[in-house]
């Protein structure tokens, strides 16, 4: 599988792709795209859940990120995960947490952290959108102008919107993407 990143300082670096279908790396395609959509990440702290390559995470590092934390219980996406921040030199801007995203979720909340920039791409129509959003929820990490990209299918839409709304809807092919940001809580808010 031909997989490597798009545009930034790694442009054109080959990622080592999944030799199982368990992990599911986002398309060239999706990850353009997406990436035109969101522009200027310089200074960005970001959270990659359901890592898998670590392509979305690693694509944003590229493009300026300051830190991404990929997480994913996969012993299989974990190596692939180092071997690529590897490849693109991006060890020192980047920790990997092998840990389920719910487990991970909590504990990144305890120690206080937060993102600016959350990619939830768990595997297709098996729960995991909207039960990863109720632990957002509960243990929230999303910075009040922060933004959460939910990749999903077509069938899987999200639905626990709590304290999140819509702001975009892109679909490509089989893969949706759902922007959700913050909710302004009473107040104007700031557009």
């Amino acid at each position: 599988m031909g997989l490597k990143i798009v545009a930034g300082s790694a442009k054109g670096r080959k990622l080592r792709g999944p030799k199982t279908k368990g992990i599911r790396p986002a398309a060239a395609r999706v990850r353009e795209s997406l990436f035109q959509i969101l522009g200027n990440l310089e200074g960005l702290r970001v959270l990659d859940l359901f890592a898998g390559t670590g392509s979305m995470g690693l694509e944003a590092l590229s493009r300026g990120a300051d830190s991404v934390v990929f997480v994913d219980p996969n012993q299989a996406a974990v190596s692939l995960l180092f071997h690529n921040l590897g490849v693109t030199k991006f060890l020192d801007r980047a920790h990997v947490l092998k840990k389920k995203a719910n487990l991970a979720i909590e504990f990144l909340h305890k120690k206080g952290d937060r993102y600016d920039l959350i990619f939830l791409d768990p595997p297709y129509d098996r729960g995991f959108v909207d039960g990863t959003l109720k632990q957002l929820h509960r243990f929230p990490l999303l910075n009040e102008d922060g933004l959460l990209l939910c990749e999903h299918s077509p069938r899987e839409i999200p639905s626990f919107l709590s304290g999140l709304e819509v702001s975009d809807e892109r679909k490509y092919g089989q893969t949706t993407v759902t922007f959700l940001k913050p909710r302004a809580m009473g107040g104007s808010s700031k557009e």
